[in-house]
């Protein structure tokens, strides 16, 4: 029994100690993104600039297919449209640095756009946005998750407290409370 136990624990030790494969994959396809933008991407000129290495921005590629072929249909910097959104309800909203934020973006875009024929685009989903992180002081691209707008608190109570006959959340219809049939009597 006791060698069982140890078999069990070596074995757990192993298991847990060998990288997934699916983190060695994500690493082979951001080495090859970085190694695809780094021609067209001037990161070296920004290294003089005071504290980017703190700066990670992030670009949002939708792709399409037309004729047999990925294109790039539309590229956002993440960072100014999330401030342009917060700013619709939140006036006195402030970007810090936003001049740098908007030559870095247009730095992104401009590599993504010199690059001849894309061809990390052949493991993305068609019509489904991909967010890529840049590291202006390393010189790497990150495939990384979109993360999600920022969302007016107001408006988002008016979507949850519609009326009293049925609450809607998004597109789910939640069910409205019933009446108890038993009520509940003081002690």
């Amino acid at each position: 029994m006791k060698v069982f136990g140890f078999f069990i624990k070596v074995l757990t030790i192993v298991f847990l100690s060998v990288p997934s494969f699916a983190d060695i994959k994500r690493e082979e396809l951001n080495t090859k993104i970085t190694d695809l933008l780094r021609p067209n991407w001037p990161f070296y000129a920004f290294l003089a600039i005071p504290r980017i290495s703190e700066m990670t921005p992030m670009v949002a590629l939708e792709t399409s297919v037309v004729e047999m072929e990925k294109k790039i249909t539309s590229i956002e910097c993440i960072e100014l449209v999330y401030f342009q959104k917060r700013k619709a309800f939140e006036p006195k909203a402030t970007l810090e640095r936003e001049s740098l934020h908007e030559l870095l973006c247009r730095a992104m875009k401009r590599a993504i756009e010199k690059t001849e024929s894309p061809n990390f685009l052949d493991s993305v989903f068609r019509d489904h946005k991909v967010g890529l992180k840049f590291n202006f002081s390393l010189g790497t691209v990150k495939l990384e998750e979109i993360p999600y707008p920022p969302l007016d608190p107001l408006s988002t109570l008016e979507d949850v407290f519609v009326g009293e006959e049925a609450m809607v959340f998004g597109g789910i219809e939640l069910p409205k409370e019933e009446i108890l049939e038993i009520n509940e009597t003081p002690l």
